[in-house]
């Protein structure tokens, strides 16, 4: 109906009052969602809202509001029936936006004009409160209409108080999608009906759908392993990863058998029925949803094997990383390590970015050094042993092992972590190499990287010990830039890229070949968080004050495939890697993991 509300969260409310004629677009085609809405244009759209209301007061003039005004009428229509007025110098001031908090407070009006609505029905006192964060800022005027909209359900209580932004400009949009609920016009996304995410139900054609876009790679390059970041859509979304991870998160339907995020060093126990579904190829793997219960992180564990030891190649390369991060904070809690550097020990130059050189080892982009040479170079920074016992601390895994190196000599052998703005000195190498083995578990990656991924949500004896929250945001931003994009095309198979907002993904891959068990293993670990447009009470239009569902997830699955082929498993692999993130990222919006 309107050329640029396709990907707009309320484009079936739109339409939905459009083909009821209670609203109009321009006349070029368009409906502007995103514009604000004027006081004239929302009083142009009451008379069709409240099309019965019969007039409570005498006509009001305004002086800024000639006869000739195109919204003049409606303007008067409004003044009369009491929905909203002028100002006291006599002026309606027709251009200026309206607030969110006046339009609920003038749909308020007309519903208890037409419909016997009374005042809020709440025996709460604290409901405002209790609902949004920032419920101080919301107008005396408007404080018992916006209760009586909460009472009603045209505004949704969640389980977390969320802001309102009551002094914000409403937009068109919204307007559009708090008219429907006002009306109770059924109109809202229903994820689990988009056909794109109803198709990918049959997960072995979704299976056979990558599987046929490998051909033409090999184990050298693969199509989704190998992908990249450069042409992602997610790119942008790289650096706004450490703030949006900082809001906590909820679900419209709370999440079932949930528990504490567990307290560091303590393994947590781990569905080990809930990843049934994935296909015997993958071998193991452990998901973990979070949600914010009564303002704490909550979360459900569902696993396979999860607590298996494997080589996980690659994807094992942050924990260095963390480590090292860790570790500069414990000496210097307020060291940035966007400002530290690595260097040769002794050296008096400025060496690298330890941002960069985290990016790199993501990227593979080689400009440096391999991603290998940079990855064991960060090890150096700890000996063996306490680096593995390190791990087994912060995961309560006492099992595990992570001696190994990644079959390449450091980049520098005697590397030293300095801060350039202090000219402190953070870390020194601890001058003994590694060698062993890296045999984890997915449940170790998983907790690992959740630790990471949210920190700020964590309680404090849930927390990577001695990390603080502005030295985590480098890392997480370097985690953005994986190489792998499994995620990237999980949304756009499922057709949720039109409507993915604030996305957050940090990853780490790992891939190879291994001659002692004859097979080739590929490995991905992945925290994801996105939101998606929320569905109403009943099938409505979302709550326009809480438009937009998040929900955070972290994962690591390791998959095989032993054909005596090693480009023919690498393909195989990769594609069955993709569905899998792609069937765990389609349960988790329809709330079905």
């Amino acid at each position: 109906m309107f050329s640029d509300i396709t990907n707009h969260w309320a484009s079936e409310g739109v339409v939905a009052l459009a083909q009821r004629q209670i609203i109009n677009g321009y006349p070029n085609g368009t409906f502007r969602p995103e514009a604000r809405m004027s006081r004239a244009e929302f009083a142009s759209v009451m008379p069709r809202v409240f099309s019965q209301l019969p007039e409570r007061q005498t006509k009001a003039t305004f002086s800024d509001v000639f006869e000739s005004y195109w919204a003049s009428d409606a303007i008067a229509w409004v003044s009369q029936r009491g929905l909203f007025g002028g100002y006291p110098n006599g002026t309606f001031r027709p251009r200026q936006t309206i607030s969110r908090a006046q339009a609920v407070v003038a749909l308020v009006a007309g519903l208890e004009a037409s419909q016997g609505v009374d005042a809020a029905l709440t025996q709460s006192p604290n409901l405002l409160t209790e609902t949004f964060s920032d419920a101080a800022d919301i107008p005396d005027y408007a404080r018992s209409a916006v209760t009586a909209a909460l009472d009603r359900q045209f505004l949704e209580v969640l389980s977390s108080p969320r802001p309102f932004h009551p002094n914000q400009s409403i937009t068109r949009g919204e307007v559009a999608a708090l008219i429907c609920r006002v009306l109770d016009i059924p109109a809202g996304l229903r994820v689990n009906k988009l056909p794109a995410m109803a198709a990918a139900q049959d997960r072995q054609a979704v299976f056979q759908q990558f599987l046929q876009q490998e051909a033409g790679f090999n184990a050298e390059k693969l199509a989704f392993l190998d992908k990249g970041i450069a042409r992602s859509p997610y790119r942008a979304a790289v650096a706004k990863a450490p703030v949006r991870l900082q809001v906590p998160t909820d679900l419209p339907t709370p999440l079932k058998n949930t528990s504490d995020y567990p307290t560091r060093g303590d393994v947590f126990f781990v569905n080990e029925g809930g990843l049934d579904f994935l296909a015997p190829e993958v071998l193991s793997g452990c998901v973990c949803l979070s949600t914010s219960k009564d303002g704490q992180l909550s979360t459900r564990w569902l696993g396979r094997e999860a607590l298996v030891e494997r080589q996980m190649w690659s994807s094992t390369k942050f924990i260095p990383l963390l480590n090292v991060v860790a570790r500069a904070n414990a000496f210097a809690p307020e060291a940035d390590i966007d400002r530290a550097r690595v260097r040769r020990a002794g050296s008096t130059g400025r060496g690298l970015s330890f941002h960069e050189l985290a990016a790199g080892i993501m990227s593979y982009d080689n400009r440096i050094a391999t991603s290998n040479a940079l990855a064991v170079m960060f090890k150096q920074f700890e000996t063996p042993e306490r680096l593995e016992k390190w791990t087994q601390q912060m995961t309560g895994n006492q099992q595990l092992s992570f001696q190994g190196r990644y079959g390449e000599v450091p980049f520098i052998q005697q590397p030293e972590l300095w801060d350039a703005h202090t000219k402190q000195v953070l870390l020194k190498a601890a001058g003994t190499s590694h060698r062993g083995q890296n045999l984890v578990s997915t449940y170790d990656l998983t907790r690992l990287l959740s630790m990471l991924g949210w920190h700020w949500q964590l309680p404090a004896t849930g927390r990577i010990l001695n990390l603080q929250g502005h030295s985590a945001e480098s890392l997480i931003r370097a985690m953005g830039v994986d190489t792998a994009r499994y995620v990237d095309v999980a949304f756009e198979t499922l057709g949720l890229q039109p409507w993915v907002r604030s996305p957050v993904i940090i990853s780490k891959s790992g891939f190879g070949r291994s001659d002692e068990r004859d097979r080739t293993e590929l490995t991905y670990s992945a925290l994801v968080q996105f939101s998606l447009p929320r569905t109403g009470r009943n099938g409505s239009m979302p709550d326009p004050t809480a438009a937009y569902q998040r929900y955070s997830l972290c994962f690591t699955l390791i998959a095989s495939q032993n054909t005596g082929n090693a480009n023919a498993e690498a393909r195989y692999v990769d594609a069955l890697m993709a569905a899998s993130v792609t069937e765990i990222i389609r349960r988790a919006a329809t709330e079905t993991l």
